[in-house]
């Protein structure tokens, strides 16, 4: 066993080193090794002891500096994800605010090409076939059950032929894509079936792509581009 004076100056030192109850626990741990060797200790046995207390020292500082790193890098992370957050909420409620803006500008260039599909369709019409045109506007059908908007509607008469009825269904698009044409083709066999007299189907728009053009002509529709050419 130790004696009371190395006993009281070994768990001194290691409770320098260690909080209380671990110094208490290493004395015991020693004290044990002791027994085991019959009480017998010499100067290499404290020179090592010595050495292993401070190298125990010396791992229980780097222990405790690495856990203060760290709590503070998971603060820092915490600010980071907090930052993050509030980062991610003003991107999603500025790409809400876009996406209304582009709603209205949307809305507003489409009202804007269907009313000069209207005038242009007009001066066409007129020009071309001699055809007296009622008023062209956008406008709600129900066919088949179901209410449909349609871009250009109205009706034109022909003064070779007063008693024939002629309806204008048009479909207007700044830049008019395949799948706007294949919809528009079958509102078209909608209309055929549903409105008494012959039905003009026209495509109006600014500009189209070739192979669009070849299907806009297959189908049997006719083809306005916006500075008056009838196709």
């Amino acid at each position: 066993m130790l004696a009371v004076k190395e006993r009281e100056a070994l768990q001194k030192s290691l409770e320098q080193a260690f909080k209380p109850r671990a110094a208490q626990v290493l004395v015991n741990v020693l004290e044990q090794a002791l027994e085991a060797r019959n009480g017998h200790v010499t100067r290499e046995d404290f020179r090592d002891l010595k050495q292993t207390v401070a190298e125990l020292a010396a791992a229980q500082a780097r222990t405790e500096e690495a856990v203060k790193v760290l709590t503070e890098k998971q603060s820092h992370t915490d600010e980071a994800v907090k930052a993050l957050a509030v980062a991610q909420a003003n991107t999603e409620k500025a790409l809400q605010q876009l996406a209304r803006q582009v709603g209205g500008l949307s809305d507003t260039v489409s009202g804007d090409i269907e009313d000069i599909a209207y005038i242009v369709l007009h001066d066409v019409l007129k020009r071309e076939f001699g055809w007296e045109v009622g008023i062209l506007e956008r406008s709600w059908q129900t066919w088949d059950g179901e209410a449909e908007e349609v871009d250009v509607f109205g009706q034109a008469s022909d003064p070779a032929h007063p008693e024939q009825k002629i309806w204008i269904v048009g479909e207007a698009k700044h830049n008019i894509t395949m799948k706007e044409v294949e919809r528009f083709v079958k509102q078209v066999g909608r209309a055929k079936q549903h409105l008494i007299g012959d039905v003009f189907p026209v495509c109006f728009c600014y500009r189209v792509r070739p192979e669009v053009k070849a299907r806009i002509k297959e189908a049997g529709l006719r083809l306005v581009f916006s500075y008056g050419k009838l196709e």
